[in-house]
């Protein structure tokens, strides 16, 4: 018997179906939505949440945003196609991690993109996985026990107004599960989970909607789960990473800014995330 047989009786509906009632502890839906919610339960993925809170100092071991990296000393800094440092956006202290499959859990997974000598952060719009403008490194533990401690050469970087990060941050995280995922390419497929109940309701159907979107797609800083958008799924029209996982997210924030309140996602291959192989990210980012 599925949670809404015991709620409404098998195959029944009771009640105003606009009516709001609580699905899950802090999930609270429209009850015609809750009357397929066996249904959209089957489309959950796993994710983590990410809370950013404001640092005084841009230097940590641990999960930052805009913040010097913990990178091996004497390990050549990031760089642009024209030479200039790249600017080091974010660093996920794997070990602070709670364990999501495929994921590291140990580690520094760094992210780097160019804002001096690019007006749009580095995208390559023709080629989106060339890290000639943007970078994703990764170092194990042991390979960053004597860290560069010299980043003199990238304070400007640092302070830099072209950053879509405007101060560091330091990082806490949470498990969390994702729903349908409207937007995601992956969440496509989900999309006759919705007609179900709008072919219930047709004239409640706009009304639906919203309150879908608004649950079930997820903006905010996160890794893992489904992806959010402004614009288009860029997995959707460029062949070969269909299948790619969201591997990152930053949001538009609070002294985070993506050009006009946008967001920034970077995908990866499951095969190429289990292997720790981040030569073949797909770096994506857009805005109102």
């Amino acid at each position: 018997m599925g949670i809404f047989d015991s709620f409404f009786g098998k195959g029944k509906s009771k009640g105003d179906p606009l009516e709001i009632v609580e699905i899950l502890p802090g999930l609270q839906l429209p009850r015609g939505i809750a009357e397929i919610w066996d249904q959209i339960e089957t489309t959950r993925l796993p994710s983590i949440e990410i809370n950013a809170s404001p640092l005084e100092n841009p230097i940590s071991r641990k999960s930052t945003f805009g913040c010097y990296p913990i990178i091996p000393k004497g390990f050549p800094y990031p760089r642009d196609s024209d030479g200039g440092f790249l600017f080091p956006l974010a660093q996920i202290y794997c070990s602070e991690l709670p364990a999501l499959e495929g994921f590291p859990n140990s580690g520094y997974l760094q992210f780097y993109i160019a804002v001096e000598n690019s007006d749009v952060y580095g995208l390559d719009f023709d080629d989106q996985q060339s890290q000639a403008n943007f970078r994703v490194l990764y170092f194990e533990e042991d390979a960053v026990q004597n860290p560069e401690t010299d980043f003199d050469f990238l304070s400007e970087i640092i302070h830099s107004d072209s950053s879509p990060v405007g101060k560091p941050y330091s990082l806490t995280f949470s498990l969390q599960k994702d729903y349908l995922g409207l937007g995601d390419v992956r969440g496509n497929e989900n999309e006759k989970i919705i007609s179900l109940i709008k072919e219930k309701y047709p004239n409640l159907a706009d009304q639906f909607d919203e309150e879908l979107w608004k649950k079930f797609s997820y903006s905010g800083h996160k890794m893992g789960g489904y992806a959010y958008f402004t614009q288009t799924d860029p997995r959707e029209y460029k062949k070969g990473v269909k299948d790619f996982v969201l591997l990152f997210q930053m949001d538009t924030d609070q002294d985070i800014m993506w050009g006009d309140a946008g967001v920034g996602n970077f995908f990866i291959g499951y095969d190429d995330l289990t292997k720790k192989d981040f030569s073949k990210v797909l770096y994506n980012w857009d805005c109102h």
